[in-house]
């Protein structure tokens, strides 16, 4: 059973954005921006529909489209006239809305909009897999380069400027990674369930681990092991893979939560 194409391909799509969610979320958690993820998520699919309508596929039009909205949102004031929470709340359920408008509009055009919400793993290509793999490792590389100087700015930002650490670059790289993971894992968590994979797992591990680093390394642990996990129900048990594996990640959250020690 496990070895069948369609399923392998899942898989290490599911696995890859599993060790990638962790520390794109973590940083999330530290900058309490949990909304912007959701905001992101759901501009995907007005680029699921650019994608199609100038012929580019669907991984590059969502790809544009976050990553344009990412740094549109850097271009919000700190101080605006409401709170950024809220900002970024109405801009996501707006995205999403249009969205939904927009593939009415296209009735030649068959759309499974369940598979694009709550994802479909087993249906990732060859193609998709590639996309997933090549971008992942830029993203990787650009978190690698960039860690210590994230970290910094996220928790401590005015002694990082201090440092001479520009937290403008900062959140940029920040903004732009998330675009990417977004644009990367709306095929196998679906827009609406992309924010569980990215706050969950490093959340539980928040309870246990020490330092930045043990967070993000348990978080990434813990989400591999859901999505493994939700995978399995999904082939066994004919359960949605996406939700099945958002189930998974509360109980690990749960259980962390009662026995682990909170910090």
């Amino acid at each position: 059973m496990w070895t069948e194409p369609f399923i392998l391909r899942g898989l290490i799509a599911a696995v890859v954005m599993a060790m990638l969610a962790s520390p794109i979320g973590c940083l999330m958690i530290w900058r309490r921006m949990a909304y912007f993820s959701d905001s992101l998520s759901h501009s995907a699919l007005a680029g699921v529909l650019l994608g199609i309508a100038l012929g580019i596929g669907q991984n590059p039009g969502v790809a544009i489209v976050v990553c344009l909205t990412a740094l549109l949102l850097t271009q919000i004031p700190d101080r605006f006239v409401i709170g950024s929470d809220l900002l970024l709340l109405i801009i996501g359920q707006t995205a999403l809305c249009a969205g939904i408008i927009g593939f009415s509009y296209m009735p030649g055009i068959r759309t499974d909009l369940t598979a694009y919400l709550f994802g479909d793993v087993l249906s990732v290509t060859e193609n998709d897999l590639i996309f997933i793999i090549i971008s992942s490792c830029f993203c990787a590389v650009l978190l690698f380069l960039n860690w210590k100087k994230m970290i910094f700015t996220a928790i401590l930002p005015d002694i990082a400027q201090s440092e001479g650490i520009s937290s403008k670059k900062q959140s940029v790289i920040f903004m732009v990674l998330t675009a990417l993971f977004v644009a990367l894992a709306f095929k196998t968590t679906g827009i609406l369930l992309i924010s569980a994979l990215l706050i969950i797992p490093p959340c539980s591990a928040r309870f246990f681990a020490k330092t930045p680093e043990q967070m993000a390394f348990l978080g990434a642990l813990i989400g591999i092991v859901c999505v493994i996990t939700g995978l399995a129900c999904s082939i066994f048990f004919d359960l949605p893979a996406a939700p099945a594996m958002e189930i998974i990640c509360a109980l690990f959250f749960f259980l962390f939560r009662t026995f682990g020690i909170h910090k």
